[in-house]
């Protein structure tokens, strides 16, 4: 009869990734504390959504776990793959910034959003067509996407901390720097890079702790922010019931929205699959790189069971009441620890399980303590412009618009949409036409329908 840790082995083939049981549940641990700032994160950036913070940070914190919890153990069991998942970076600024705040949805029907988007990813990922799809957008679309993601995700995080604000005469400008508040952003900023300079794995997790003390010892010494950026002490808070009042209520409170917004929704959908897509491709074969994982023809090992797994998640998000649920290339920090195989998401599973009775802790960090995070997410995102064929013109003004709208305008979708409009009009004009791929124009399609109905023929009813 087989022990526990010969039945581990063998099923999860630990031995035969060239790893053992305590590598693994060491790597799940390590890519926990790696990704643990999405448990403070992600409700802090829901909640920016007025019907998503009637619901209180216990039960955005509630979701977010719960949705990490499903989505590790399904990966872990299902697809073996040594890669975790939370409610991604990047997907939760588009619910809440875009979706909900800019195009009018309320948090139910953005929730809605992105369940058909993941049917939608999980139809494509069974079928085959998530190969079709990706090969039909042009490469350096792909890059200006991801790098103006991370130029959005920088911003909204600047701001929440106050370093940033909005102008007058520019449309932003430098926060009151004196404010005891933006102190302790800046704080976190500067710990952060300083040790992500270094390669110091822990960076992000020792920005927020750092600065989390130091935000306490402020709120102790009596110092106040007119930001609302200081941590409060309260240890009697710190454990607490999870709230699962988000479960199912993209069902229960769903309400059908005007058929003006038709458009807006199908603008949503194909903007939100387009950016699923290219995040979890990208995140599953760096993983896969950096675990070895890669076959003999340069393909990920159960890289598609993986993708199933991961357009399973997107859908299980939005049940919970959360955003979009993907895979987390902080997985890697795993994989440097030695882990190889799904045993790592399902301890990491097992670790969001912990946390979920700890919502009142994560509650007392602020912004000021999460600023180092987005903007280092951001950073790594935004590598991607070295990528982009800058010497092509039309990929050159693509790209510009690509992420400068989505940046400054605070929509992934107007970023999208501008990239298309100069890509596909760029490429006509220079003769080039059946260069453009059927798909392509059929976003062309989507985001002119929705630019003139929303901004021509609905202003003027």
């Amino acid at each position: 009869m087989l022990s526990v840790a010969g039945s581990l082995d063998k099923f999860f083939r630990i031995s035969e990734r060239g790893s053992t049981v305590g590598r693994e549940v060491k790597g799940g641990v390590i890519t926990f504390l790696a990704m643990s700032y999405i448990l403070v994160v992600n409700p802090y950036i829901l909640s920016n959504v007025p019907t998503a913070a009637a619901y209180g940070f216990d039960a955005l914190f509630t979701s977010t776990a719960l949705a990490a919890i499903i989505s590790c153990i399904l990966m872990g069991i299902y697809a073996r793959f040594p890669v975790a998942l939370a409610p991604g970076m990047g997907v939760n600024t588009f619910l809440a910034f875009t979706i909900c705040i800019g195009m009018g949805f309320t948090y139910s029907q953005g929730l809605m959003v992105v369940l058909l988007s993941g049917v939608g990813f999980f139809l494509i990922s069974v079928t085959g067509w998530r190969t079709k799809i990706l090969n039909s957008i042009p490469i350096s679309m792909k890059h200006a996407i991801t790098a103006g993601i991370g130029f959005f995700i920088a911003v909204v995080g600047l701001f929440n901390a106050g370093i940033i604000v909005h102008g007058e005469g520019s449309a932003l400008a430098i926060g009151h720097l004196g404010d005891p508040g933006v102190i302790l952003s800046l704080i976190c900023l500067f710990i952060t890079l300083e040790l992500w300079y270094l390669k110091v794995w822990w960076a992000v997790i020792a920005g927020m702790v750092i600065t989390w003390v130091a935000g306490i010892i402020m709120g102790i010494a009596g110092l106040e922010s007119s930001y609302g950026l200081i941590p409060e002490w309260n240890p009697d808070a710190f454990v607490s019931h999870p709230d699962f009042s988000l479960v199912f209520s993209m069902f229960t409170d769903f309400e059908m929205f005007d058929s003006t917004l038709i458009v807006a929704f199908l603008a949503a959908f194909a903007s939100l699959m387009v950016v699923d897509l290219f995040d979890t491709t990208g995140t599953l074969i760096g993983v896969g790189e950096a675990a070895k994982l890669m076959d003999e023809n340069g393909n990920l090992i159960d890289g598609e069971k993986a993708l199933t797994v991961d357009s399973v998640a997107s859908m299980t998000g939005s049940i919970v009441g959360t955003s979009t649920t993907t895979s987390f290339i902080e997985s890697t920090a795993g994989i440097d620890a030695g882990a190889r195989t799904g045993l790592m998401p399902i301890v990491v599973g097992a670790m969001f399980i912990i946390a979920l009775f700890l919502s009142g802790f994560f509650s007392t960090f602020t912004s000021a303590c999460t600023v180092g995070a987005l903007v280092m997410v951001g950073i790594l995102m935004i590598k991607n412009v070295g990528l982009i064929e800058w010497d092509d013109p039309v990929n050159c003004g693509m790209a510009f618009m690509t992420i400068f709208m989505m940046g400054l305008s605070g929509s992934i979708t107007v970023g999208i949409a501008a990239g298309t409009f100069v890509y596909v009009i760029g490429m006509v004009l220079t003769h080039r036409s059946s260069e453009i791929s059927k798909i392509l124009w059929l976003l062309f399609a989507v985001f002119m329908s929705y630019l003139i109905i929303n901004q021509f023929l609905i202003p003027n009813l």
